[in-house]
């Protein structure tokens, strides 16, 4: 591969690059299931603008939630630190 001529820089740049990839792959798909779970009953308290608003900040949290349980339990088992170095 010409972009990562050495193999260890192309595993660092995937170890680090997946979990955003998978974030950005995967959110239209929480904002769909958190819209159609707690969609009807927002919007019969608060309305639809509000309840797209309440669903977009859910979906942030969510994903935000899923990269970071992903990237701590990437942890290897002999003490190297997790994908984001936390």
């Amino acid at each position: 591969m010409k972009l990562f001529p050495d193999k260890e820089q192309r595993k660092r740049w995937m170890k680090r690059a997946l979990p955003f990839l998978f974030g950005i792959a995967w959110t239209p798909i929480i904002l769909l299931l958190v819209t159609a779970l707690f969609g009807k009953p927002l919007a019969a308290l608060f309305g639809w603008p509000v309840t797209l608003w309440i669903s977009v900040i859910l979906t942030l949290l969510c994903t935000t939630l899923f990269l970071r349980f992903f990237s701590l339990s990437g942890k290897k088992r002999d003490g190297e630190k997790g994908v984001t170095d936390k």
